[in-house]
C-alpha cells in the first residue's frame, strides 16, 4: 500500500477505534457464553488479520462469507493492485 493511503487507514482506524473495541468487547463477551466456548480476540488480532480466510471469527458465522466473489484470493489480489494503480496514478500527477 502506498504512504497516502497508509495513513489514510490509520486514521480511519483511529477514529473508529472506540467502536472497534467496544464489538471486540462484545464478541468477548458473547463468544465466552456459547457452547463451545469460542476463543477470545484482542485488538492485535484485528490489526494482524490480512486477509478474510485469517479472521476465524468469521468462518463461525451462520452466512458462509468465503463463497462471496470478493473473498475469493484473486479478486483479492487483483482489488489491492488495483488500489495500487490508482494510488501509483495519484502520486505521478
Amino acid at each position: 500500500l502506498g504512504y497516502k493511503l497508509r495513513q489514510q487507514i490509520s486514521k480511519a482506524l483511529q477514529r473508529c477505534s472506540e467502536a472497534i473495541c467496544n464489538a471486540i468487547n462484545w464478541y468477548n463477551t458473547q463468544a465466552t457464553s456459547l457452547i463451545p466456548p469460542r476463543l477470545k480476540i484482542a485488538w492485535k488480532d484485528i490489526a494482524d488479520y490480512t486477509f478474510l480466510g485469517k479472521f476465524d471469527l468469521l468462518q463461525d458465522s451462520c452466512a458462509d462469507i468465503q463463497d462471496k466473489d470478493w473473498a475469493r484470493p484473486a479478486h483479492c489480489e487483483a482489488t489491492t493492485k488495483y488500489f495500487k494503480l490508482c494510488q501509483a496514478r495519484e502520486e505521478i500527477i
